[in-house]
């Protein structure tokens, strides 16, 4: 289990204890200092709730490192992609389409006795006000969600490909 050290933005989360092998549990991996390199995708679809990172690297306390080739990231039960806090941007959305409204309803009122230049001048501000309107709640549609993995949140990392490990100068 690789806790992330900093807050999800792609820099340098960290294994905050010793990792040892699954087979027996003793002997030890990585050593507890040890900082995973990653990248993420930060194209985010709408309705996804996982951030998509890679592990590249990891640097241990004794100053070594070992590749990685992109070692996807997963959350502590094994699903694709830590997955922790995340904004949609609903209140954003539901602005936008509440403006709308309100400019569309505004502009549909029509008085008794209007004349023909002020009823064109009233469909067209209506015409206008409407594609403002579609533009804007458009707009809002098209902002992804914002995933947040908070420090200490945990994450693990899957690998797919033999790991030459040394012992550490410690160990020796």
């Amino acid at each position: 289990m690789l806790p992330v050290f900093q807050a999800y933005n792609g820099k340098n989360p960290g294994v905050i204890r010793n990792t040892y092998d699954s087979a027996t549990g003793l002997l030890l991996l990585i050593r507890q200092g040890a900082r995973l390199i990653g990248s993420y995708d930060s194209v985010v679809a709408f309705g996804q709730r996982r951030a998509l990172v890679v592990w590249q690297r990891i640097l241990f306390p004794d100053g070594g490192s070992i590749r990685l080739d992109n070692a996807p990231a997963t959350d502590p039960s094994g699903y694709a992609g830590p997955a922790d806090k995340v904004d949609f941007h609903t209140w954003t959305l539901l602005k936008g389409v509440v403006l709308s409204t309100l400019l569309s309803v505004g502009s549909e009122l029509q008085f008794s006795g209007e004349g023909d230049l002020v009823q064109a001048l009233r469909q067209s501000t209506q015409q206008g006000v409407s594609r403002a309107g579609d533009q804007l709640t458009s707009r809002n549609l098209q902002v992804q969600p914002t995933i947040t993995i908070r420090p200490a949140a945990p994450v693990r990392l899957l690998v797919h490909q033999d790991l030459v490990l040394r012992p550490s100068q410690e160990d020796l």
